[in-house]
């Protein structure tokens, strides 16, 4: 590793380190290959030097000139594969095109790394009639607040959460009465504590007690995540027929890793809560699957046959969609409205600046969506809100680096959630061959 002066810097060289601005802005996550819109990007935050690994161009490129020629063949028939669920996003812009060319070479390196056949990966089919209408949208005649009245009681959160709830809404409660709440769940402490041991507390030292825990972390933004542990744990017990839980929670733990991240440079936003925002963001989805699962198995085929996004889907067959759910359920819990916000806008955010946190989820979820490993049969990607996006005030240019310092955040919060399981193989919905 050498430090090199910002001036010297060059195409293809990859940081050893973090590069932040003056104001502490991360501009280049570790482990980026260094382009040119890298170079305005931190010229721009008053960057003076980086420390770089190689002055050479990551492996798979052959320096400025760009890929050599075999990975140059993986990449366009990624390109092809992904193109289809790529249909919704303005390829032509800054945003969509980045986020585009990250998923075709992240996928390619995957390809490449793990030997796939690219040649005998199915191309996306073409979009069909949907079926009768007779047999497809039968499943009317219900809203979010019916679903969700049952839903509260079904779901109710454990006792212990409730009690912590409580005495964090408490100014009289001292950190080691938190602490001997939490202590009372030992799943929940052993929860909390990798939590505040992952990257995205960044904490020196090992955090071995929940007294050190609750210092960390701080009242509000453990209330947060309190609230974010309880409502996965209540979801526990869903049929694996119905849904791949673990699929499910990884790609919510993924959102939420990217708005943290986004979060981080953008400023007057909250990377703690827009974390569990973005591990909440589909809730609604899971209610769907509970009361009405031969409904969600029929917005999953229309979603298939017509190319749609699943809540687009949904409202073609229920009148509504899961975000109207998850507002519904969220309010019900009483949880703030700025989580509930986020839940309930992801999809369609206004981009007003006082909403900037509700339009980190909703890019957080297209990153999420876009850049999911298997790559060529996920869910579609979900179109842009040009105005959220403009709200954060944010370059695509920093789009590569959320990449690259994601990959390992990602896997760390899964291992929260799910220790010792093999990886996701699908994005979570469920089967519409299945109990539908």
């Amino acid at each position: 590793m050498k430090q090199v002066n910002i001036e010297d810097a060059a195409h293809g060289m990859v940081a050893g380190e973090d590069v932040r601005g003056a104001d502490g802005v991360l501009v280049l996550a570790r482990g980026t290959a260094v382009d040119e819109a890298h170079l305005r990007a931190m010229r721009a935050y008053g960057v003076r030097s980086l420390s770089v690994v190689s002055d050479e161009a990551p492996p798979g490129e052959a320096g400025p000139g760009g890929p050599d020629d075999g990975t140059a063949a993986t990449e366009a028939r990624c390109r092809a594969l992904l193109a289809p669920r790529f249909a919704a996003l303005d390829l032509d812009a800054p945003f969509g095109r980045t986020v585009f060319d990250l998923a075709v070479r992240r996928a390619a390196a995957r390809a490449l790394a793990c030997g796939l056949d690219l040649d005998a990966v199915p191309a996306a089919p073409p979009h069909l009639a949907p079926p009768p209408e007779a047999s497809l949208f039968s499943a009317r005649g219900v809203d979010p607040q019916s679903l969700v009245s049952g839903e509260v009681e079904l779901a109710s959160l454990p006792e212990v959460h409730v009690r912590l709830l409580d005495a964090l809404n408490s100014d009289k409660t001292s950190a080691g009465e938190l602490s001997t709440i939490i202590g009372r769940d030992p799943g929940l402490a052993a929860r909390l504590l990798k939590l505040v041991n992952s990257p995205a507390y960044g904490s020196r030292a090992p955090v071995d007690t929940i007294s050190r825990a609750v210092a960390l972390v701080g009242r509000a933004e453990l209330a947060t995540l309190v609230m974010g542990l309880a409502a996965v744990h209540a979801f526990g017990d869903i049929d694996p027929e119905l849904c791949d839980m673990r699929a499910f929670w990884s790609h919510g733990a993924a959102c939420g890793t990217y708005a943290a991240l986004l979060a981080a440079v953008c400023p007057g936003t909250a990377p703690d809560r827009v974390f569990v925002g973005g591990l909440l963001h589909d809730i609604g989805q899971l209610v769907i699957l509970r009361r009405l699962p031969a409904a969600a198995g029929r917005a999953l085929l229309l979603s298939r046959i017509e190319g749609l996004s699943i809540a687009a889907a949904e409202d073609a067959v229920l009148g509504f969609d899961h975000a109207a759910v998850s507002r519904a359920l969220l309010t019900g819990w009483h949880f703030p409205e700025t989580l509930t916000a986020m839940a309930a806008g992801h999809h369609q955010p206004d981009g007003r600046p006082e909403a900037r946190e509700t339009a980190l989820v909703h890019v957080a979820d297209i990153l999420a969506t876009a850049w999911a490993w298997p790559a060529f049969a996920g869910a579609t990607v979900p179109a842009l809100s040009e105005p959220a996006w403009r709200s954060l005030g944010l370059s695509a240019a920093v789009l590569p680096g959320i990449a690259v310092a994601g990959e390992d955040r990602i896997r760390d919060t899964e291992a929260v959630f799910f220790p010792a399981q093999t990886p996701p193989q699908a994005r979570p919905h469920p089967d519409p061959r299945k109990r539908t």
